[in-house]
């Protein structure tokens, strides 16, 4: 490619004509000279030279290193790299992503009007395009704008378009137009043949890579956390609240005690190890037990059932904090800057809570990072095994009697603020018993689902007294759910019981499901048996309890076998399934598309999820359009957000921004079938639709209000955009 001075010098492929396409009537505008020269590696490896750099660097077109060696491949912060700057066109321009400055007026002398080509043949060629009355041209026109509004005519949101009020028609366009404001001046990627800058980032890329700059700058993320959702679907119990939250409500247990599969010894075995909570006995536990020594009998045991050796392996939380500082001192201090810069993970939590060194890094081990979930070694069974490890870590936390309640309320708070207004939550009950505080007694389940109805009693009295009962007017329902895992005949222990808590709480219990690692054993076919009888007893005890199922979470969709007709789709449709979790895989059974969209099958769509457990890149290359193009109904679900840094505005928020066939009217038909297909009453169901209208109008005109002054027709104005964005910028920090 030329240099700058080469490009004065020589104007020859700016006088000759571009040949054949400028004698048929194709004007080709005048791009600054891009020539290309051979690199000193070989004359037909193409390089590119970056003009306005300070020094014209020569860069090879391909991205990958001439050696080809394996090896981390690094950005590094060199003066090279900072010299990196996108290569400018005629067409509209970005400028390291992040300038919103109204790209420059070009002097460009207005194209001259072709002359007709001589050669006969292309002269008729350019009589028949120039013909506005050409039968063929006319054809085809007709023909695509009929596809285009057959489409339209049969899309999956169409009743929520077809009835949409001007509010909410200007409401959508504003939408729309903030979601391509922010693609072209908050990110910046955008197709050309420039470069990416080092400040550009892909809407729609890894959500936590890009997680950063949504919670910062993105205005559309504000918008997604006003959207009123409906309901909340598929949510693991333990997975609501933020494991900083967690970690705080701790420190009120003196009883609270933690162990390690291995000694603590170096800071290699704080990467490789796995930690687990429990409330305890004071009085069984040995007062001695350290951790930190290298005669601690710690084993990848600790944390499948009962030890023989339980007096030995659990030391004091308390006692673990202090011995931490002084065995690992400069180790996962939180400096006060980085607490005040650090965003907080999830938009909803009301603050960051400051953490110890010791509870910094159980931190880490129960939220999924970015480098453990984008690293390019990374396996869909490795992640699985990571996130295993983080629920494990969780779960003492939680599992007892003084935070149950707490975590219920605060759970249900937090609903509140992403405009859920219900939920449906799955906790692992395969466990019957959690510990009393004093570590002495035991609840069991029946015991445990009591607690849960204390909770959401006593928050909506709250509501109540606030008149902010319409905010949560449905309270919360169980879901059972137990592991594929298991034997048979300990799955029908776990059926039997089941319907037993069905009968004590019946309007608690709303469903049945199995978890666990699709790729692992067992398939849900595997309990065929068991689950046919399960219905039968349902109908005979008269009882209600819907199958909720995991399944299609998986690439290879073989349900842990070697066999793809074990796919648990199959056993899905088969059983009559009110729902299924996720449903990634669905696509590739053409057949079975069909059986979810005749019998209404609901996929709970868990797309953040879905990606960092690897079933696809991002959120771009999950299938949920195809999915909704094909009639399934679908809603939206955070599955895990205390892990995955997520929540339900982000997960909103990705809906919109992974294709631009997304709309306002996408949240609202979604939103809707979130509660079409939740174990709502009819009335219930009825009255959530009459909630969900209300707060559908009133977020419409808020949407109007906010961003209406940024608009220029249907599209952001980009100074007023710039403008409006700064201001949103100082108010944040």
């Amino acid at each position: 490619m030329p240099t700058e001075s080469d490009s004065k010098k020589s104007t020859d492929s700016q006088r000759s004509l571009p040949g054949w396409l400028a004698k048929c009537g194709i004007s080709i505008p005048n791009l600054s000279v891009r020539g290309r020269q051979g690199s000193p590696e070989g004359p037909n490896r193409p390089v590119m030279t970056v003009a306005d750099s300070s020094k014209n660097i020569k860069r090879a077109l391909s991205p990958l290193p001439s050696d080809t060696s394996p090896r981390k491949l690094k950005r590094k912060p060199s003066s090279v790299a900072s010299k990196r700057t996108p290569i400018q066109y005629e067409e509209p321009k970005v400028v390291n992503m992040v300038s919103t400055e109204e790209p420059k007026a070009v002097d460009v002398a207005p194209p001259e009007e072709p002359k007709p080509p001589t050669d006969p043949m292309e002269r008729e060629f350019w009589d028949f395009v120039k013909d506005e009355n050409n039968a063929t041209i006319k054809a085809y026109t007709t023909a695509r704008e009929k596809l285009v509004q057959l489409e339209a005519d049969n899309a999956w949101d169409r009743e929520a378009r077809d009835s949409a009020s001007q509010n909410e028609q200007r409401a959508a366009s504003i939408i729309r137009a903030i979601r391509e404001y922010e693609r072209k001046f908050v990110f910046g990627n955008l197709a050309s043949e420039a470069i990416p800058g080092p400040e550009t980032l892909d809407m729609g890329g890894q959500f936590l890579t890009n997680k950063p700059r949504i919670d910062s700058r993105s205005e559309l993320h504000k918008i997604a956390i006003k959207v009123p959702k409906g309901g909340l679907l598929h949510l693991h119990f333990n997975s609501e609240l933020h494991p900083e939250r967690l970690l705080e409500r701790a420190r009120l247990m003196e009883n609270l005690y933690i162990r390690s599969i291995m000694p603590l010894t170096s800071e290699e075995a704080l990467d490789k190890t796995e930690m687990v909570f429990n409330v305890l006995d004071k009085a069984k536990v040995r007062s001695d037990v350290d951790i930190f020594s290298a005669d601690y009998p710690g084993s990848a045991t600790n944390w499948k059932g009962k030890d023989a050796r339980t007096s030995e392996i659990w030391m004091p939380w308390r006692k673990f904090q202090e011995a931490f500082k002084k065995h690992f001192p400069d180790e996962y201090v939180q400096s006060e800057a980085a607490f005040k810069t650090e965003v907080a993970t999830c938009c909803s939590e009301p603050g960051q809570v400051p953490l110890s060194p010791a509870e910094r890094w159980l931190h880490s081990k129960m939220v999924l990072s970015e480098k453990e979930a984008y690293g390019f070694d990374q396996t869909v069974n490795g992640v699985w095994a990571r996130f295993n490890q983080a629920t494990r870590c969780f779960k003492g936390l939680l599992n007892y009697q003084k935070v149950y309640k707490w975590y219920i309320k605060e759970a249900i708070e937090r609903m509140i603020l992403e405009n859920v207004m219900y939920a449906e939550l799955r906790p692992m009950l395969l466990d019957k018993y959690i510990p009393t505080d004093d570590g002495k007694g035991q609840i069991d389940n029946s015991g445990q689902m009591r607690l849960i109805l204390e909770a959401v009693k006593e928050k909506r009295a709250e509501l109540k007294d606030k008149k902010e009962e319409h905010k949560f007017p449905f309270g919360l329902k169980i879901i059972y759910c137990t592991p594929r895992s298991i034997p048979p005949i300990m799955m029908l222990k776990e059926m039997v019981h089941c319907i037993k808590l069905k009968l004590e709480f019946p309007e608690l219990i709303c469903g049945f499901d199995l978890v666990g690692a699709e790729d692992r054993e067992n398939n849900i076919g595997h309990y065929m048996k068991e689950l046919a009888v399960f219905k039968q007893m349902c109908e005979e005890k008269k009882v209600d309890i819907p199958f909720l199922f995991h399944a299609g979470e998986s690439l290879l969709d073989m349900g842990g076998t070697l066999d793809p007709n074990n796919s648990n789709l199959f056993d899905a449709v088969a059983l009559n399934a009110k729902r299924i979790g996720h449903g990634f895989s669905l696509m590739k059974h053409p057949h079975l598309v069909e059986q979810f969209r005749k019998n209404k099958i609901c996929v709970e769509l868990c797309p953040i999820s879905n990606e960092l457990l690897h079933l696809c890149r991002n959120i771009k290359e999950h299938p949920y359009p195809e999915l909704l193009a094909a009639g399934i109904p679908c809603t939206v679900n955070s599955d895990n957000p205390s892990l995955f840094s997520n929540s339900m505005a982000h997960e909103f928020y990705q809906i919109m921004v992974g294709a631009p066939s997304m709309s306002l009217y996408s949240w609202k038909q979604l939103a809707r079938w979130s509660i079409d297909y939740s174990c709502l009453s009819k009335e219930q169901k009825a009255e959530g639709h009459e909630h969900l209208n209300q707060a559908w109008k009133k977020f419409c005109s808020e949407v109007i209000s906010t961003y209406g002054s940024i608009m220029d027709g249907d599209n952001v104005d980009v100074k007023r955009g710039k403008a409006f964005y700064e201001k949103c910028a100082h108010e944040r920090s």
